[in-house]
Formats: structure tokens, C-alpha cells, sequence
């Protein structure tokens, strides 16, 4: 049994010697550049080998050209000057027209030689027709609006009177019409337009490919069964960074004996790994957990891989493959 142990100890030593593979793949036309066989653990007896790796996907230059052409028409009309114009007129015409019948007198006999005259009353009429008009108009004027009101009157008046007289007795007799006609208006005229031309024109070139950062884990047995959600989670310096499941876009296969995940990550946790004094890793399974700290070799390797991939970018239809 303890041979098994010391065999198990120097298959995951030789096994976890840290390496840096680059290959392209022509089917998802991606450049591949990732570390394998890095050991967090420094551990012989372990009874559990982890290996924490690092991985890039360069899909190559795009060039991608975004064209925003918005065009929008509106005429703005704006014065600071507000100029307003009112005018009022009245007007106002009366007539009046009265026809009144004179009066008839009787003579009368004479009295002891002298002439007497009465006066007898008779018969009269009158009639008259009164036509009054008035009319208000008013008109206010604006950069952008006209406002006209105004009023409009006519009254009529008809007056008739008879007076017929027979002796004593006198009969009078009046009418009076009156007709009114009035009419009201208001007329408000807006006029507004909108003018606003915009063009936007955005290109965008991009200068570097577009990658995608991932962690992987390799597992040694392979039976190890992770749990869902965050299964890993990376602490550096204090940092918590949880990752959950991510397959990556190119074919990809285990090691044997050993169970491979990948954690599409952003490069900053790289960077963080690489450049922290400190890492502790977590592992959550559904049977367990596992906890490791990574070494100073481990954490060497992560900054060798930084420098080599970080760099100036390589085009992604360079087919280059190997270890170094």
C-alpha cells in the first residue's frame, strides 16, 4: 500500500510539471495558448492532485465597422425679442328718423264781436326707426402666433304711435320692435417648425483580437464530482473571485486520470493570480471540498504565462504548436 502512495507521489510530480502549449484550430479558426500540468501543491503524499492552469483564445484581428446615420429634420424658430402688436377699433352708427303728424285746430264762433279759437284735438301719428351698430376688433401678433377677436352689434329699433281723438275720448296706440344682432370670433393662427439635423458616424477598428480568458483545474482521480454554481473560487491577497462552469469554443480533452474543468474568467483574475503574494483555492464538490495554496512555483508560472500571452498580440492565423 505505501508503494502505491509513492508511485501515486511521483506520476502527479512528473505528471503536474508545468508547460505552455500554443496550437491553432483551423475548424473553430482560433489560436489556443494555455498552460498545462501546473501544480498548486508541492505536496508528494497528496491525496488529491490539483493543477490550476491558465488559457487564451484569440479569434484573430476583427475589423468591424459600426455606421450610426441618424437624420432628423427640425426647424427651431426662437426670438428673444418678443414682439406683440394689438389693435382695437370701435365703431358706432346711430340713425334716427321720426315723422310726427301736426296737430289740426278748430275755429270756433264769435262771441260779442270777438273771434274765439279752440283748439280741437285730432288724429296723429308718429313712427321712427333707430339703427345702432357697433363693432370691436382686436389683432395680437407674436413671432409664432396670431390671435384675432372681435365683436360685431346691430340694434334695430322700430317705434310706431296713433293717436286718434273724437271729441273727448283719445285712443293711443304704440308699437315697439327691437332687433339686436351680435357676433363674436376669435381666430388664433400658431405656426411652429422643427428643424435638427444630426449625422453621427462611428467607426470602430479594432487593434487587437478578440480573446477570451479562461482557468482550468485538472482533478487527480477523476472522481472527484464538482458541485453547481461556483466551484471554484480564487482568493488573491484577500480578493474573492468566484468562477463557475464554462466550457471553451475549441475542442478540448482530459489528461488521464485526471478530471479538466474550464472557467471562462476575465483577464484581470490572471493578472491577480500572477501578480498576488498570496493564492488559496477552493474547490466545492458535492461530497467534499477541497482547499489548496498555491506555491511559489505554481505562482511563478502564472507570471510566465502573463508575460508571454499578455504582450504585444500575435496574429490569430499564425498556426504555431509545441511546449516550451
Amino acid at each position: 500500500m505505501k508503494c502505491f502512495w509513492l508511485l501515486l507521489g511521483v506520476v502527479s510530480l512528473v505528471g503536474c510539471s508545468s508547460s505552455r502549449v500554443s496550437r491553432y484550430d483551423e475548424f473553430e479558426k482560433v489560436k489556443v495558448d494555455k498552460m498545462c500540468g501546473n501544480a498548486v501543491s508541492g505536496a508528494v503524499f497528496a491525496r488529491t492532485v490539483v493543477c490550476l492552469n491558465a488559457a487564451r483564445e484569440s479569434r484573430g484581428f476583427v475589423a468591424q465597422t459600426n455606421m450610426t446615420i441618424a437624420v432628423t429634420t427640425n426647424f427651431v424658430v426662437t426670438s428673444t425679442t418678443n414682439l406683440t402688436v394689438t389693435t382695437s377699433g370701435n365703431t358706432q352708427t346711430a340713425l334716427l328718423t321720426n315723422a310726427v303728424a301736426p296737430s289740426a285746430t278748430t275755429p270756433m264762433a264769435e262771441t260779442n264781436n270777438a273771434a274765439v279759437t279752440t283748439s280741437t284735438p285730432g288724429n296723429s301719428t308718429a313712427s321712427g326707426v333707430t339703427t345702432a351698430t357697433a363693432r370691436n376688433e382686436s389683432l395680437a401678433t407674436a413671432p409664432n402666433q396670431t390671435v384675432r377677436s372681435g365683436s360685431i352689434q346691430s340694434v334695430t329699433t322700430l317705434n310706431s304711435q296713433a293717436t286718434v281723438s273724437r271729441d273727448l275720448l283719445s285712443i293711443t296706440s304704440g308699437t315697439n320692435d327691437v332687433v339686436t344682432v351680435e357676433t363674436n370670433y376669435i381666430i388664433t393662427t400658431i405656426t411652429n417648425q422643427v428643424i435638427a439635423p444630426v449625422t453621427n458616424l462611428v467607426v470602430k477598428l479594432s487593434e487587437q483580437p478578440v480573446a477570451d480568458y479562461y482557468l482550468y483545474t485538472e482533478i487527480a482521480p477523476a472522481d472527484f464530482a464538482l458541485a453547481p454554481g461556483e466551484s471554484l473560487i480564487v482568493l488573491a491577497d484577500g480578493v474573492r473571485y468566484g468562477c463557475t462552469v464554462t466550457p471553451p469554443q475549441t475542442a478540448w480533452e482530459s489528461r488521464r486520470g485526471f478530471l479538466t474543468t474550464y472557467y471562462r474568467v476575465a483577464p484581470e483574475v490572471v493578472m491577480a493570480i500572477a501578480n498576488a503574494s498570496e493564492v488559496k483555492l477552493r474547490i466545492r464538490g458535492t461530497a467534499g471540498t477541497l482547499e489548496r495554496k498555491m506555491n511559489d512555483g505554481s505562482r511563478t508560472h502564472f507570471r510566465e504565462f502573463l508575460l508571454k500571452h499578455f504582450g504585444p498580440a500575435q496574429s490569430a492565423g499564425e498556426r504555431k504548436s509545441g511546449n516550451t
